[in-house]
C-alpha cells in the first residue's frame, strides 16, 4: 500500500480545513448572521405570522388567503361555524416555529368531520381541542396565542408529483434580501403532511442558478427517490424559479430583519406565494447540500 504523497496529504488538509470554515454552527450562526443581521426588537415582524402577513401585504407580496382568525377561546364556536363547509384548508399558531401546532386538513368526508394529510379522519371535537391548545399558546412558548385558518395551497404538478398528500415548500435563505441558499422541503408520511425535516420531511438541495434539485437528503442520508412515493427527487427543474427568487426576495424587503428563511410555495393556478418568514432559520440545509452555509455566503452573500 502506497502512503500519499506530501502533496496530496497537503491538499486533504486544506480541504478539511475550508469545509471546517464553510460550516456554521449554532453558535456562529447567532452572533454572526442573527444577531448582526436581526435587531431582537424586530422578531413579531417574522415571528409573529400574522403581523408578518399583514407587512408583507403592505408591499403586493403573493400570500395564502386567510379564512379565519379565532383570538380566544369565546371565539372558538364562531371559528368552528366558519369551517363547516369547508373542504380543505389548513389551522396554524400565529407564534409558533417549526411547523409546532400546524394542522392540514384534506378534504371535508361530512358534516363535521374532515381528512388530515396522511389519511385519518378529523372530528369537530378533534378541531375544538386543537384551537383551544393553540389560543393556551401550547405551540408558542406562552401564556396565549391566536389561531388563524388559511386556505390549502394546490400544488404545482412538479411538487405533486415529489408527495401528493402534502405541500413541499421552498426554503430560500436570504441576506440583506438577497438569496444565498435554498432548498425543497417534501413532506412524507411520517411527517404528517408537513415539509419541516425535523419532523420526517426531505431537504432537497437546490442550485441556486438553475432552480433544479441537486442532491435529496432523509434522515441523516442521501437519497434519490422518495422512501414512500418513489418519486425521482434529483435533477428535477422547479417551476416558475426567477419568480421564487424574486418573491423570496420581495418577502424579505417586507420586514426589517436581515437574515431570513423565506417559504415559499408554487400554487398550481396562482403561483408563487409565500407561507411565512422565519427569523433564526435552522442549518439543516447544510446537509442537505452536503456543504457548509460559509460557502454559500461567500459566493452570494459577500461575506468572507
Amino acid at each position: 500500500m502506497m502512503l500519499p504523497s506530501w502533496s496530496e496529504v497537503r491538499e486533504r488538509w486544506r480541504t478539511m480545513v475550508e469545509r471546517r470554515r464553510d460550516l456554521v454552527g449554532i453558535n456562529r450562526r447567532n452572533v454572526t448572521l442573527v444577531y448582526r443581521h436581526n435587531p431582537r426588537k424586530l422578531y413579531p415582524e417574522a415571528d409573529d405570522k400574522l403581523l408578518c402577513k399583514q407587512l408583507m401585504e403592505r408591499e403586493g407580496v403573493p400570500l395564502a388567503r386567510t379564512l379565519a382568525i379565532c383570538e380566544g377561546l369565546s371565539q372558538i364556536p364562531d371559528t368552528l361555524e366558519s369551517l363547516r363547509e369547508l373542504e380543505q384548508f389548513v389551522v396554524k399558531p400565529a407564534n409558533a416555529s417549526g411547523g409546532e401546532g400546524i394542522l392540514v386538513v384534506g378534504e371535508r368526508v361530512r358534516d363535521g368531520v374532515w381528512r388530515r394529510a396522511g389519511g385519518e379522519e378529523l372530528t369537530l371535537a378533534e378541531m375544538r381541542y386543537r384551537l383551544a391548545e393553540i389560543v393556551f399558546g401550547a405551540y408558542s412558548g406562552d401564556l396565549e396565542d391566536r389561531a388563524f385558518v388559511e386556505e390549502r395551497i394546490r400544488p404545482h404538478p412538479v411538487f405533486q408529483a415529489f408527495w401528493g398528500d402534502g405541500l413541499c415548500d421552498i426554503r430560500v435563505i436570504t441576506l440583506e434580501h438577497r438569496p444565498v441558499l435554498c432548498m425543497v422541503r417534501v413532506p412524507t408520511r411520517e411527517s404528517g403532511g408537513r415539509a419541516n425535516l425535523h419532523q420526517g420531511g426531505i431537504g432537497l438541495a437546490v442550485d441556486l442558478e438553475s432552480g433544479k434539485t441537486v442532491r435529496a437528503y432523509y434522515r441523516g442520508s442521501a437519497i434519490v427517490t422518495h422512501p414512500e412515493s418513489g418519486a425521482p427527487l434529483v435533477d428535477i427543474q422547479l417551476p416558475r424559479w426567477p419568480e421564487v427568487l424574486e418573491t423570496a426576495e420581495r418577502a424579505a424587503r417586507s420586514v426589517r430583519l436581515g437574515y431570513l428563511g423565506v417559504d415559499v410555495v408554487v400554487d398550481a393556478e396562482r403561483g408563487c406565494m409565500v407561507l411565512e418568514v422565519n427569523a433564526r432559520p435552522g442549518l439543516e440545509i447544510q446537509n442537505v447540500h452536503g456543504h457548509g452555509l460559509g460557502e454559500a455566503l461567500r459566493r452570494y452573500g459577500g461575506i468572507a
